[in-house]
């Protein structure tokens, strides 16, 4: 357990340092006024903003059957999610900015790409506001790993009860973060005849929710003094699946095909001023994403004695790879 618990406070810290990545590029894009600011801002964190949405949704599960009445495990998994190549950069000259002009083709990073060459910004025309400035660079990672701590416990009527927490904790210059979700698994087997004639076959019903929430501060640079600033964001995922599988004295296969869907906040709160404007931003904007639609996915589980090694792999418009391990009874 206390491996466990280091391993999870290491991925978590990592995982709000990657979601952190973008203090730089939001103090950058004030330069091009607030109103552009805030376009420019959700373009380039869209990834992982739909990246973390998508990501609480998964990790469930690693078998379709149900814990009998008592029975219970104590899992450890990560969930690593992918921007496809579309999510790697976006078009500055299709986002409708105003009183501005874009050099080149338009296409710049997100957070989840890289560029050697980018786009400059310059104001233009009548109420031009701003200063030219280069778009900044992504991150170059397209991957966002998410850990997760789940305990299961059987309860009557063929029912699992599941809960994800992490209590508020802070990771130095990464922020704080907490995790909160519950789900619900019911056994399927006993309504169909095939399925319940045939003992090693599972199937289940799931539906589980999970709120996450980080604050991270924003520091300040010589074009822009910044007082309590700070990116706090929260998100919440709903998933409902049915789940499907086989399950042997050490293998186990499964697979899931449900409904899922997110909404994550990105709130750039604090005051931001910015000296070749002589403007100041206080609490300038909250970015909104919103992810939903069908998945499916399909794993394996290895059980040796009560430890159990799983891994699995969901389709869907970001890929998620999860793999883990945990202490599993009954």
């Amino acid at each position: 357990m206390k491996l466990m618990k280091r391993s999870l406070l290491l991925f978590i810290a990592g995982s709000v340092s990657l979601l952190s990545v973008a203090q730089e590029p939001l103090r950058d894009f004030f330069q091009a006024g607030e109103a552009n600011a805030e376009i420019l801002t959700k373009a380039y964190l869209r990834p992982y903003g739909e990246m973390l949405g998508t990501s609480l949704n998964a990790g469930w599960y690693n078998t379709a059957k149900v814990h009998k009445l008592g029975g219970f495990d104590i899992t450890f998994s990560v969930m690593n999610s992918v921007a496809p190549s579309s999510a790697k950069t976006y078009d500055a000259n299709s986002l409708g900015l105003s009183n501005v002009s874009v050099s080149g083709d338009g296409i710049a990073p997100t957070v989840a790409g890289e560029m050697e060459s980018r786009p400059s910004i310059s104001p233009e025309g009548a109420g031009a506001e701003g200063v030219g400035f280069e778009l900044p660079n992504g991150s170059g990672n397209d991957k966002l790993p998410l850990p997760m701590l789940q305990a299961a416990v059987g309860l009557p009527f063929h029912t699992e009860v599941m809960a994800r927490v992490v209590p508020k904790m802070k990771f130095g210059d990464a922020g704080e973060v907490s995790v909160l979700g519950f789900g619900l698994k019911h056994s399927l087997k006993d309504y169909i005849p095939f399925v319940k004639r045939v003992p090693f076959l599972q199937l289940s019903l799931l539906a589980g929710y999970t709120s996450f929430n980080s604050s991270t501060e924003i520091p300040g640079t010589e074009q822009i003094s910044v007082t309590d600033g700070m990116l706090d964001i929260s998100s919440g995922a709903f998933t409902s699946r049915v789940l499907v599988g086989a399950n042997f004295p050490v293998i186990a296969l499964y697979a899931g095909a449900g409904y899922g869907s997110a909404n994550s906040d990105f709130a750039v709160n604090g005051q931001y001023t910015v000296e070749s404007l002589q403007e100041i931003y206080t609490d300038p904007f909250t970015l909104g994403y919103k992810t939903n639609g069908f998945d499916f996915n399909a794993g394996l589980r290895l059980r040796l004695g009560f430890l159990a090694l799983h891994a699995d792999y969901t389709v869907g418009d970001y890929s998620i790879l999860t793999a883990g391990v945990g202490i599993n009874i009954r």
